[in-house]
């Protein structure tokens, strides 16, 4: 998420014209060595004035489309944790995708107060939006939604990891994709996460502004520390935060959704020259095919952050300044979109997701149908929401 890169620039919003492109020339100078000072006529390079009249209008709509996104995302991923925390849903990958959800549920209870605050709320004072208190809320925020979010990140890329050793390794199943593993990596994930982004908690602080009247305010700022040795902390943060965290694990899930396709065309091309079909094999295809839907919609939300943040380090603050600011909370609510939307995919995809759900929500629409059929905890991957 690009939390952190967009609320320097929302905290911001209170300058001139004139004070912000100092800001920004000062401030992310980094980017490239040959800087080029921000154009304030009309005309703007990459066509940053039509990009800006796009910013301006979606930001219009951004506060009460996140909202409810954040709305239903919180709500569905309570609803896919108790799903898959039931009983005849237990397994490694069920158990993944629980922490999976928590992550994303985590990512967007903090977005909504921040959203309602920034956007929806039109009452507010200058003095109230900069609060003091805001200003550390807002940095907790931004920690917050960075850490989870790269939680999200690399448990979806454990997910793909996980499902190619099951079609790749049948034989070995059980015990490369074992519940004591899932665990094991679940928490690698989120410890490894907190500790990754030290750096990101190093180079950011509250610090004081006068506001138009003059009176004292708070935003997030960078540190005293991010400020040292040219600059070298603020560097470290943009390539291993808006760059490394986003493209990394898009080419990571590349690379293995293309090898998932691979396996399921070569199992429907041995299926093809036999007649007798496994109900097994089918189980595998349904969950593995579920779990590609999920790692699409991944790289379609995350992959144009991951490119946009490579082209601004390689080409300069002009395009940082014109492309990547102006689609900052375009962004933000794509990242969203993803955390919010897995629950319709299970639904959509998992028979068994859907059964469970209606047993444990629909008692008496499952009854009328019959019942779902018990699944062991110790059973394989292979029985993963289908």
């Amino acid at each position: 998420m690009e939390s952190i890169i967009h609320i320097m620039n929302f905290n911001h919003t209170s300058f001139s014209l004139n004070e912000t492109a100092e800001f920004l020339e000062k401030n992310f100078s980094f980017i490239n060595s040959s800087t080029v000072a921000i154009d304030l006529q009309e005309h703007s390079p990459y066509y940053g004035e039509y990009l800006n009249h796009f910013r301006n209008s979606y930001g219009s709509v951004h506060g009460y489309l996140t909202f409810l996104v954040c709305i239903f995302g919180i709500t569905a991923n309570v609803l896919n944790i108790i799903v898959l925390t039931r009983k005849s849903m237990v397994s490694p990958t069920n158990a993944i995708l629980t922490g999976l959800a928590v992550a994303d549920m985590l990512v967007m209870s903090s977005y909504l107060p921040f959203t309602v605050h920034n956007y929806i709320r039109q009452d507010l004072t200058e003095q109230e939006k900069f609060s003091y208190g805001w200003g550390i809320f807002t940095l907790c925020h931004a920690h917050f939604t960075v850490v989870n979010h790269t939680i999200s990140s690399w448990l979806t890329v454990t997910v793909a990891v996980w499902r190619f050793m099951a079609v790749s390794f049948p034989a070995r199943n059980t015990v490369l994709c074992s519940m004591a593993r899932a665990k094991l990596a679940i928490f690698a994930t989120y410890l490894t996460c907190a500790v990754f982004c030290i750096p990101v908690y190093l180079t950011f602080t509250v610090s004081k502004f006068l506001g138009n009247d003059g009176e004292v305010m708070y935003r997030v700022d960078f540190s005293e520390i991010a400020q040292r040795d040219d600059k070298l902390l603020e560097r470290i943060n943009f390539w291993l935060f808006s760059v490394l965290t986003k493209l990394v694990p898009c080419i990571a899930l590349t690379v293995l959704s293309l090898s998932l396709v691979r396996v399921l065309y070569e199992a429907n091309l041995r299926r093809q020259r036999l007649k007798n079909r496994v109900e097994n094999d089918k189980t595998h295809d349904r969950t593995t095919r579920m779990l590609l839907a999920v790692l699409l919609l991944f790289l379609l939300t995350e992959f144009p952050a991951g490119l946009l943040a490579l082209l601004s380090g390689i080409l300069g603050s002009d395009f940082f300044n014109n492309v990547y600011l102006n689609f900052g909370e375009t962004m933000d609510a794509l990242a969203l979109i993803n955390s919010a939307i897995n629950f319709i995919i299970y639904c959509t995809m998992s028979r068994q997701f859907r059964d469970t759900f209606k047993l444990l929500f629909f008692p008496k629409c499952v009854t009328s149908q019959g019942t779902i059929p018990s699944v062991e905890p110790s059973r394989t991957v292979a029985t993963s929401l289908v």
